[in-house]
């Protein structure tokens, strides 16, 4: 993947995306010139294996507590 930005942005990027995975590749790192001046470009290769939830996230059992919120009717603008 390409990133750019300041140097401080590209090294917390890199620095999360290899919490994320394994830096396969790190290319160097180009200064940017012009209306981009002060940024950088880099270039990096990652590994990184998906992983399957083992535990599904929990869901109400019931709609006790829950809040109907009454839409305007199609027709009538009214509220349904």
């Amino acid at each position: 993947m390409w990133l750019a930005g300041t140097p401080a942005e590209l090294d917390a990027a890199t620095r999360a995306l290899t919490a994320a995975g394994h830096l396969a590749y790190q290319g160097q790192r180009r200064m940017l010139t012009g209306a981009d001046a002060g940024r950088a470009q880099l270039y990096l290769r990652l590994n990184i294996i998906p992983t399957r939830r083992t535990i599904p996230p929990a869901r109400p059992t019931s709609d006790d507590g829950a809040t109907v919120l009454r839409f305007p009717d199609r027709i009538s603008g009214g509220a349904a």
